[in-house]
């Protein structure tokens, strides 16, 4: 059996009216945890089914292959077999992150803009690029083509640049990484970003509901869904 890793997930709907990001757990036979998280788009019904759509289809196919390549194709597909079964449904899609873990290694593959942190040794670092618009607007700003508060404020800012929307994917970030004793990892939907990431090194040392419920403590006007999930060794 690989070395044990364990997970819990915690999230809410924050200012909005519904929940339109899903995530699950799982495990191969050989004990690697699977995890996966997306942050679905499309209005009410079409955000919420596309997260929960490409969440289970990535879980079911990482859990029998070896590679995570084929699991984010399978999420990708299901959606797509969502909008051809109901046109309801057109425009929907959603972020994805799914990671294997086993031993001191972690395997991530992810599209759209919802992060990967790995807290170790006390620093908190994200691992997968963000694939909104934020990165291009940091650029412009070392350019000196706009400040950085014309940047924040930016109202393309958190526009994804793509989606897993059941098209053809032209952004996606791959990585491993080996992890040292006593790391952990999350996953988050790009709610928790409310908070500053100082912030976020010293939660991701507590249960997972602790951040969660930080979030929704500074009560912003129009917070967007949290969900986290908190990734750690077994103790």
């Amino acid at each position: 059996m690989a070395d044990g890793w364990r997970g819990e997930g915690a999230q809410h709907a924050g200012a909005r009216p519904y929940q339109e990001d899903s995530w699950r757990l799982g495990r191969r036979s050989d004990g690697t945890l699977i995890a996966a998280l997306a942050d679905g788009m499309g209005g009410h019904a079409g955000g919420a089914v596309a997260s929960r759509l490409a969440v289970e289809a990535f879980l079911a196919a990482a859990t029998a292959d070896p590679s995570l390549e084929p699991a984010l194709e399978a999420a990708n597909r299901a959606i797509g077999d969502g909008v051809r079964a109901d046109a309801k449904f057109a425009g929907m899609g959603c972020t994805l992150v799914g990671v294997l873990l086993a031993g001191d290694r972690v395997d991530w593959i992810s599209v759209g803009d919802s992060p990967l942190w790995c807290l170790e040794a006390g620093d908190l670092a994200r691992l997968n690029a963000d694939h909104s618009m934020a990165p291009q607007l940091a650029a412009m700003v070392e350019r000196g083509m706009m400040t950085r508060e014309e940047a924040e404020e930016h109202p393309a800012r958190h526009r994804l640049r793509d989606a897993v929307m059941g098209e053809e994917l032209q952004l996606i970030d791959r990585g491993t990484r080996a992890l040292g004793p006593g790391a952990r990892l999350l996953l988050c939907s790009d709610g928790v970003q409310t908070l500053p990431e100082s912030r976020l090194a010293e939660l991701a040392r507590s249960p997972v509901q602790a951040l969660v419920d930080a979030v929704i403590a500074r009560a912003r006007p129009g917070q967007d869904n949290v969900t986290a999930l908190l990734l750690e060794r077994d103790t």
